[in-house]
């Protein structure tokens, strides 16, 4: 049985096509502040700190690990750019999908934010999230090192 943020990340795949691992973690920031806002309380279990790339919180490739090995996601090359290889993630569509640990305001949120940001692809997320207030508070914008590795503080959402 997938933990709450595994389901909040299979729901987030399951709902917004091809998404590479910035894009997953960028949309699991803006939960998470909107959350926060709404109900004083987030839905992942991730702990942002600002990276080079805008919040982050490596817990992320544990439980993709996860959902990768029990079969609920698949990993795809996009594209390759030089030596690197582009992953987007897609649900298993033969797997039955519980979100049982979601409640109803939950999957209204994260709805809410798929709407709101559909379109948007990695680089406009990580654009949009450094405009946030905990990103501001520590002076982070998109090139500098402002902040670099401390804990994002989402009370401030």
């Amino acid at each position: 049985m997938k933990n709450k943020t595994q389901q909040l990340l299979t729901y987030i795949i399951q709902n917004h096509k091809n998404v590479p691992i910035t894009s997953l973690m960028k949309l699991s920031y803006i939960v998470d502040l909107v959350s926060m806002k709404k109900r004083n309380n987030k839905i992942s279990d991730f702990d942002y700190k600002r990276y080079k790339y805008g919040p982050f919180d490596d817990k992320i490739y544990r439980h993709l690990t996860v959902l990768r090995v029990k079969d609920f996601i698949t990993e795809d090359v996009a594209y390759t750019w030089g030596e690197d290889d582009y992953i987007i993630y897609k649900v298993n569509n033969k797997k039955e999908f519980s979100f049982d640990k979601l409640n109803t305001e939950e999957k209204e949120i994260i709805n809410e934010v798929i709407e709101a940001f559909k379109g948007y692809g990695a680089k406009s997320l990580t654009k949009f999230t450094y405009k946030t207030k905990p990103m501001k508070k520590l002076g982070a914008k998109v090139g500098n090192n402002k902040g670099l590795n401390q804990k994002l503080d989402l009370s401030l959402a």
